[in-house]
């Protein structure tokens, strides 16, 4: 083999390496299952609102940091607590981008915004985590309108596949 042909063989030897590791970290994400762990009352530290007009109270929050301060999915209706869970997508490639929708159901007569007079019974939003990684989803009760005693209910959806189911029954105190 002539020393041309060599730097052939491996120039292409490294292109097949390199094509090959791209379709390696090009591979679909696959989504068996979301875990829930730790549903109940929480205290967070937020980063700001995020601006959904989609939600019934015009924002979002994200999380900085949280604790788990009351497990468990009987909860009293006071103003200020957090509910909520910690996720874990099961899946894989580890760490693969997963988009999902949150929705929130909140039972009869739902929330009536006092600003907007607009009730709602169900709120969503569009979301991307990582699987194998753990995350949070929160519902404020931090305005006496979000009082509202009954069950609420947190799925998470990827696609058309609902993957939580988790209720929370929310008391009067």
């Amino acid at each position: 083999m002539t020393s041309a042909s060599r730097s052939v063989a491996v120039a292409f030897a490294v292109w097949i390496l390199v094509a090959g590791g791209g379709a390696a970290l090009a591979q679909p994400v696959t989504v068996e299952r979301i875990e829930v762990s730790r549903p109940g009352a929480y205290e967070i530290e937020v980063s700001g609102p995020v601006p959904d007009k989609n939600v019934a109270t015009g924002n979002r929050v994200e999380a900085k940091a949280y604790k788990s301060v009351r497990p468990g999915t009987r909860i009293e209706a006071r103003s200020g607590t957090i509910i909520g869970a910690e996720l874990t997508i099961v899946g894989a490639p580890r760490r693969g981008k997963v988009p999902l929708k949150v929705v929130w159901r909140y039972p009869a007569p739902g929330l009536t915004n006092p600003e907007t007079k607009v009730t709602k019974t169900t709120d969503e939003y569009a979301d991307n985590q990582l699987v194998g990684e753990k995350f949070p989803v929160f519902w404020g009760l931090t305005q006496d309108w979000h009082l509202v005693p009954g069950t609420w209910t947190l799925e998470v959806w990827h696609g058309d596949k609902k993957l939580v189911d988790q209720p929370f029954q929310i008391l009067r105190p």
